[in-house]
């Protein structure tokens, strides 16, 4: 299968789940429920009956984005440079990604399940994994794509031939 076919089964699973969202009933509490004591103050309410409603849709609609995001990075990458470092790479990168979504989600569902959770270094557990595990992990793609720039997305001898090609055609409008 082709990346740009892998790209638009992403996004036809994002849009499939980003309707089913939209057509179904809206959740309880959607818009807060009212502080029994501070007027004009509105509660979160239930978090499990809030995502009772749509179910794990949430989950995977990120899986999907993630797949997404690691797929366009490999689309962008001429076919010609995409050895097995980089699909070995890019696989490993999204997968750790996946791993702290479903660290990230799977806290959550507990947390609202038990109402209990663990504080790490000042937070809930979920929070951390949003915090350092979410931004971090996709830190590391932008990182791999600086340190990686000259190997797979601009190579000297492609900034080279650019730049003959530019001088090349402002020879020609020269002679014109």
């Amino acid at each position: 299968m082709k990346a740009i076919h892998l790209a638009f089964a992403f996004l036809l699973a994002i849009a499939s789940i980003t309707i089913f969202i939209l057509l179904s009933d809206p959740p309880p509490g959607a818009v807060g429920v009212a502080h029994e004591t501070i007027s004009g103050m509105k509660l979160g309410g239930d978090g499990a009956a809030r995502l009772a409603t749509v179910g794990l849709a949430p989950f995977y609609f990120q899986i999907a984005v993630i797949a997404f995001a690691g797929t366009l990075l490999y689309m962008g990458v001429a076919e010609r440079r995409r050895d097995t470092t980089l699909r070995l790479t890019l696989a490993t990168f999204t997968g750790v990604a996946m791993f702290v979504w479903y660290m990230l989600y799977s806290g959550y569902e507990a947390y609202l399940e038990t109402g209990q959770t663990d504080v790490v270094f000042g937070f809930p557990v979920p929070v951390n994994w949003m915090f350092w595990g979410i931004w971090g992990s996709f830190v590391v793609f932008d990182l791999f794509y600086v340190f990686a720039f000259r190997r797979y997305f601009l190579p000297a001898e492609d900034e080279a031939a650019f730049h003959a090609l530019v001088e090349e055609l402002k020879a020609e409008e020269r002679a014109e």
